[in-house]
This record gives structure tokens, C-alpha cells and sequence, in this order.
């Protein structure tokens, strides 16, 4: 590699860092209302039954100087400090230095399709009945991705922050034993500020709160409220990856006295909540009640507890035994909790690239970033092949978050094959109307949903963690869901209309980040 190659290798290695991480600062079927629900009057208005009284009548007090209304404040400093690890992962990750370096995406999508076809259990042509009313291949499914179904689970999708921060505020004020709380960051605003109060009041009640947070991401997004809880006495445990420091705690999920978890791609923050600000970001989480609880509860306590124990932080330990006296709501699903932490294993893109050769009907897919690695471009090609239906819905250009601007030329390179192939490709509309969810649902009868973004960063820095349901009631949801985001969204009926004028820093993005997607990267000689 040439100089002038490395120099530019490394300054994609900076733009990447606001582009990826930064972008995580917007309706559907109806579903039968939860216990949680009927606990808090529509998710939220009986104060008496959540301990809302208590909870009102010990106000937490905060410096006066304190400030939570408006934009979370840029914290340089804390900018830096991404940019140094990331500089760090990238370094890392080609190999340079003995026992160093990380999979090709070439190496990953091979090792992905290898996984994802099947001799026992080929993909089928479009009109036949779909691999997943196939018992057999959802065993193979569950063998491939390292996690199995568990039956007799109540799913329910919250679209839009105004729905999940609702169950998220009643499962906080209703909560009698614990609170486990895996977010990529806090944010310094009123979303940020009222749940920091919301949990210290628990906290207070004797309800054991623990939170984890990335480490790298704390210290530009969360800095004055994750010190408040600190100082209340919180156990917040800073994520840092015991193997590879520079890598990226990106998991959102929270449980609530093992009974009800919640998981997606909101954080604690203005843009994903809509409490306030004008910029609102379309998202969507699920909740969850029955089994799959104790396996989110197992994933995220075996993180915490090997963290704890390594950096002898002297926090309590998170019991991953199973249910303790479970009060579970239950229902008619079969789901599966997958944690992915790349760059060695792909369990999450695993479920997503195999769930597409398991359809035979019609593949939805609604991610924020598409920038697909081979495993997925081939993944959909064959499925389009079949005659299944492929619909596609991400950002636009004038959509897309301010930070995310430079992957668009790198989205359209990966979009317009598939257009031509016959795939349906939507676009968000509106100026920073973003989009920020993250699933995909296969011929009615399977979703996928969580943090996963369709990029590279998912197989390279971020951990992740996606939740696979199989339920023809609860796919409905999301279908209907996606269904209105296409209604309002643009799609695209020629090529020529993904193709953009890209700026210096997306042509040098696309030349040397997008390279690395290629058989043939241009970086190396």
C-alpha cells in the first residue's frame, strides 16, 4: 500500500467514525393491549399502580446549574477520543502488525452463504409454501445462528419513540426487583435527564439498576447524566470490548424484573423518544414478554458479568440462571434473542441472509444505512432469481442524518444492481426525517429486528444484538408498518435516479472504504 493510500485509508477511517457512530442521535397493524398496558393506563397514565406517587414525591435533585433542555451539547474532546480508537480498530483490523487483523468481507460472506444454504433444504422457487412452515429448516435455521425458539412469547412492535418510550417509562416506574439496561449511549436531553431521574428514584426504592453503556461513545454523548447516576450510586458499567478496545458496545436493550424486555434501535435521547426537539427519527423496538426474556437476560448478564469479573469493578453480579419467579404476559410466539460481536462469528447476519433463502413469497427490509457486504447483494440477487418479491426501504440523501451524507454514493452503488435486478427500492423522504430502524420480515410468517445496521461496521467494530420471531400474528405488525413507511416514502423507478454527485469526502469513501467490498479491493497492489 502506497503512502498516499494509507493517508487516505486512515482519513476514511475518521469520516467513519461521525457517520456510524453520531448516526444514532421517527404506523402500524393494531395488537391486543399488555398487562403492562392496563398496569399503566395505555403504557403510562395509572401513577398510582406504577409507584408514581412515590416516585413524584422524592423529586431527585440536581445541581441548578444543570441544563437539559435543547440539543445535547458537542463534546469535542469526546469526538477525539472516537476518532483515536477507530483509527485504532482500522489499523488493527488490515493486519499490519503481528496477530493483528480481522475476516475479509469476502471471507465473511463466504463463510455466511456457506451457512445459509442448504443441500437438506434448498431455497425454493417463488409460489411454493415457505421454508419457515418447514420444521426442519427452522431447526437448521436455529443450528446456523446459534440460537433456538423458545415458544409461548408475547411480541408487540413499538414504532416510533412516543410508543416505545411509553412501555419504556412504565416498565422503569413499575419495576419492583430490577432494571438491566444495555443502551449505546445516554444523551445530555430531556429524554436522557428523565430517565437518569426515573432510575435513581427506583434505585432509592431498593430496585437493583444496572446499566451498560459504551465506554467510547460516554465520552461525546451522556457525559452529565450518566455523572448524575454515577453519583447516585448506579452501577453503570462503561463497556470496553476485553479483546479488541476500539470496537463498539452498540446493543439496545432493557428488561425489567425478568418479566418484560424491550429491543431495537432507540437510545436514551431526544431524536428517538420525540420528547422533545423538532427532529424525530422513525424507529422501532419490540417488546417482548416469555421465554425470550430469560435468554436477552442470559446474553446481556454473561457480557456484564465476565466485564465485572475482568476489570474487577466490584458491581454485582447479573443472575443468568434462568426466570426468578417470572410473571411472564406469554402469547403465540416463538422467538430467539441473537448477540452478535463480530469479527469472528456472524450469527445476526447469519438469521438475516438465511431467512432470505428461506422465502419463497416476498422479502421485506427497513435499515437506516444499506451498504450491503457481498453475502447480502448475493443473498437477494437469488431471491429475485426465484421470482420472490424484494422490497427495500432506507435513507435518502436529503433524509439521512447530517453525519451518515457521505455513505449515500456508497448506498446507491449497492442499491442500483439490485434495482435493475427487479428489487423494489424505496427512499425516506424529508429533510433529516431519518430513518433508524433496523428489520426485515419473510413471507409473513418471519421478522427480524434489532440494532443490526446493514453495513459494514456490523461485521467488523459494533456488537449487536437482534431478536428473530416467528409468529404470523406479530409479522402482520411490522408488515403493516412497513407498509405505511412505503406510502410515504419514494420509490425509485429508474437507476439514473439512485446516481448522485458525490463530494470529496464520498468519493473518497466509495473509492477506499466501498473497495473493501469488492473481490479485487483497489487499496492493494
Amino acid at each position: 500500500m502506497t503512502n498516499k493510500k494509507l493517508a487516505l485509508s486512515l482519513l476514511v477511517s475518521c469520516v467513519m467514525i461521525p457517520q456510524f457512530s453520531v448516526a444514532q442521535t421517527a404506523n402500524g397493524g393494531a395488537a391486543p393491549a399488555t398487562r403492562l398496558e392496563e398496569l399503566g393506563g395505555n403504557l403510562g397514565q395509572s401513577a398510582g399502580a406504577l409507584g408514581l406517587e412515590g416516585y413524584e414525591a422524592a423529586p431527585v435533585a440536581e445541581p441548578a446549574s444543570q441544563n437539559f433542555s435543547g440539543p445535547e451539547p458537542i463534546y469535542y474532546s469526546g469526538t477525539a477520543v472516537t476518532i483515536w480508537h477507530a483509527l485504532g480498530t482500522q489499523i488493527s483490523d488490515l493486519g499490519w502488525f503481528p496477530g493483528t487483523g480481522a475476516p475479509s468481507f469476502e471471507a465473511v460472506s463466504e463463510r455466511v452463504i456457506r451457512a445459509s444454504k442448504s443441500a437438506a433444504y434448498p431455497a425454493r422457487q417463488a409460489g411454493q409454501p415457505s421454508l419457515f412452515t418447514d420444521s426442519g429448516f427452522i431447526a437448521e435455521f436455529e443450528a446456523a445462528t446459534g440460537s433456538k425458539f423458545s415458544s409461548g412469547n408475547y411480541t408487540r412492535f413499538l414504532i416510533d419513540g412516543e410508543n416505545s418510550f411509553r412501555a419504556k417509562d412504565a416498565m422503569i416506574k413499575g419495576a419492583k426487583k430490577s432494571l438491566l439496561i444495555s443502551s449505546w449511549a445516554f444523551y445530555d436531553d430531556t429524554t436522557g435527564y428523565e430517565a437518569a431521574r426515573m432510575l435513581i428514584a427506583k434505585h432509592k426504592e431498593g430496585v437493583q439498576v444496572q446499566i451498560m453503556i459504551d465506554d467510547t461513545v460516554a465520552s461525546s454523548h451522556g457525559k452529565k447524566v450518566v455523572k448524575m447516576m454515577q453519583d447516585a450510586g448506579l452501577e453503570v458499567l462503561r463497556h470496553t470490548d476485553l479483546d479488541r478496545s476500539g470496537d463498539i458496545w452498540h446493543v439496545k436493550v432493557m428488561i425489567a424484573d425478568d418479566n418484560y424486555a424491550i429491543a431495537g434501535g432507540m437510545n436514551f435521547g431526544d431524536v428517538y423518544s420525540h420528547k422533545a426537539g423538532t427532529i424525530l427519527w422513525r424507529d422501532t423496538d419490540v417488546l417482548l414478554s416469555g421465554p425470550a426474556v430469560a435468554q436477552a437476560k442470559a446474553l446481556l448478564g454473561s457480557v456484564w458479568n465476565k466485564q465485572v469479573n475482568a476489570r474487577k469493578l466490584g458491581y454485582k453480579a447479573v443472575d443468568v440462571r434462568g426466570p426468578q419467579d417470572a410473571d411472564y404476559e406469554g402469547g403465540s410466539a416463538r422467538a430467539a434473542v441473537v448477540l452478535q460481536n463480530p469479527p469472528q462469528t456472524s450469527p445476526i447476519l447469519t438469521s438475516i441472509v438465511k431467512a432470505m433463502y428461506g422465502a419463497t413469497r416476498n422479502i421485506n427490509i427497513e435499515n437506516a444505512y444499506f451498504v450491503a457486504i457481498p453475502a447480502v447483494t448475493q443473498a437477494v440477487l437469488e431471491a429475485r432469481a426465484r421470482g420472490v418479491e424484494v422490497n427495500i426501504l432506507t435513507n435518502s440523501k436529503e433524509s439521512i442524518d447530517a453525519e451518515g451524507k457521505p455513505i449515500v454514493d456508497a448506498m446507491a452503488k449497492c442499491l442500483i444492481p439490485l434495482q435493475q435486478s427487479g428489487v423494489n427500492i424505496y427512499l425516506k423522504q424529508g429533510v433529516m426525517q431519518t430513518l433508524h430502524s433496523k428489520f426485515m420480515t419473510v413471507d409473513g410468517e418471519f421478522a427480524d429486528i434489532g440494532s443490526y445496521n446493514l453495513h459494514p461496521r456490523g461485521e467488523r467494530i459494533d456488537t449487536e444484538v437482534n431478536v428473530n420471531i416467528l409468529d404470523r400474528a406479530s409479522v402482520a405488525q411490522l408488515d403493516a408498518a412497513f407498509a405505511n413507511d412505503l406510502a410515504a416514502a419514494k420509490k425509485i423507478n429508474n437507476p439514473k435516479e439512485l446516481e448522485t454527485k458525490p463530494g470529496l469526502v464520498s468519493q473518497i469513501m466509495s473509492q477506499f472504504f466501498y473497495a473493501q467490498l469488492s473481490a479485487k479491493p483497489e487499496l492493494q497492489k
